[in-house]
C-alpha cells in the first residue's frame, strides 16, 4: 500500500489542474511494463493501481483541491475549485476538514456561493499552518452542488516538513533535483483500526455487481483501504476488474461504500480489505 500512498494524492491535484491532460500521460502511466513499476495507472496483471484513482478522481468535472502551501512563503494553503466542464457553475459549496493521525478534528470550515468559470479555477479558501497537529496531519476537500450534493470528497495528507525544491523559481517547474522531502514517517505509527466490511452482490446482464461497505466503528481513521474481490478466502484478486473507487480514507464514526464490476461468468465470493493501520481480513459476499 506504500507503494501508491503519495501517487494517489499528486494524481489528484495535478490532474485536476490540468498537468494530466496531456496525452504523454495515458501513455507514459497507462500500463506497467513490468509487475512492479511505479505509479502505473494499470498494471500488468489488469489490476488498477493507487494512481489510477487519484486520476480519475482529479480529472472530474468539478474538483475542490488542496495545494500543500506550494506556492509563495509557503505560511497558507490554498484550496481551489477548478470547473472542467464547458459551462460555468455556480452556487457551489466546499467544506474542508484538519484531523491529527489520532482522528482529532484540527479545523473545520466551509465556504459557500462558490462560482468557477468554465475550464477555469476559483480558490475558495485559504488554510493556516497548523503547528500543533501532528507531524503528518489529514485535510479532506469535499464539494458540493447547488442542491447540497456531495460531488467530491478528496484527502490529503500533508507532512509538518514540506518538500523543499531549492530555490523559489524552482516552485513552478518540474525537478529532480529536490532538496528535501516531506516527513510521512509519523503514518507509520498510527494505531491501528479494525474496519467492519459487508458485502452484497447482484448480477445485471453480463455483468456481476458487488456492493462493498466498509465502516469504521472507532474514534481514530482508518487510512488507505484498500478492497478486492477473489473466488475463495486465500486465492487472488479477479481480474479484469473495475472499482468505482479504492483506497479509499475512513474517516471515525463514518462509511465507505465502494462497488466493484465483474464479468458475469467470474466467481466472486470473498472480499479482502487491508489498509495502511488495519489487519487484512476477509468477508462472504452475501
Amino acid at each position: 500500500l506504500a507503494h501508491y500512498e503519495n501517487t494517489r494524492a499528486q494524481f489528484e491535484t495535478w490532474a485536476a489542474s490540468g498537468w494530466a491532460n496531456h496525452k504523454m500521460v495515458g501513455y507514459w502511466m497507462l500500463n506497467s511494463h513490468w509487475p512492479s513499476f511505479y505509479g502505473n495507472l494499470i498494471d500488468y496483471y489488469m489490476s488498477p493501481g493507487g494512481a489510477y484513482y487519484g486520476a480519475k478522481k482529479g480529472l472530474r468535472p468539478l474538483s475542490a483541491v488542496f495545494d500543500y502551501y506550494a506556492t509563495g512563503d509557503k505560511s497558507q494553503a490554498r484550496i481551489l475549485v477548478f470547473n472542467q466542464t464547458p459551462g460555468d457553475v455556480h452556487d457551489l459549496s466546499v467544506r474542508v476538514r484538519v484531523y491529527d493521525l489520532d482522528g482529532t478534528l484540527r479545523d473545520d470550515r466551509s465556504a459557500s456561493h462558490v462560482a468557477v468559470p468554465f475550464n477555469g479555477a476559483t480558490q475558495a479558501m485559504t488554510l493556516p499552518r497548523y503547528p500543533g497537529s501532528s507531524p503528518v496531519f489529514f485535510v479532506r476537500c469535499q464539494l458540493f452542488d447547488g442542491s447540497g450534493r456531495l460531488v467530491v470528497n478528496n484527502v490529503y495528507w500533508q507532512s509538518q516538513k514540506d518538500d523543499d525544491l531549492g530555490p523559489r523559481e524552482n516552485d513552478e517547474v518540474m525537478t529532480l533535483k529536490q532538496e528535501r522531502w516531506a516527513d510521512m514517517t509519523a503514518l507509520n505509527a498510527m494505531q491501528s483500526v479494525t474496519v467492519e466490511a459487508e458485502a452484497t452482490q447482484v448480477t445485471t446482464g453480463d455483468e456481476r455487481h458487488v456492493t462493498i461497505r466498509l465502516r469504521n466503528p472507532s474514534g481514530r481513521i482508518a487510512f488507505f483501504e484498500r478492497v478486492t474481490l477473489s473466488a475463495t478466502r486465500e486465492s487472488n484478486e479477479i481480474l479484469p476488474i473495475g472499482y468505482d473507487d479504492n483506497y479509499v480514507t475512513i474517516f471515525p464514526g463514518e462509511t465507505a461504500e465502494i462497488h466493484g464490476t465483474i464479468r458475469k461468468g467470474a466467481k466472486s465470493a470473498w472480499v479482502k480489505i487491508e489498509g495502511y493501520n488495519t489487519p487484512a481480513h476477509s468477508v462472504p459476499i452475501q
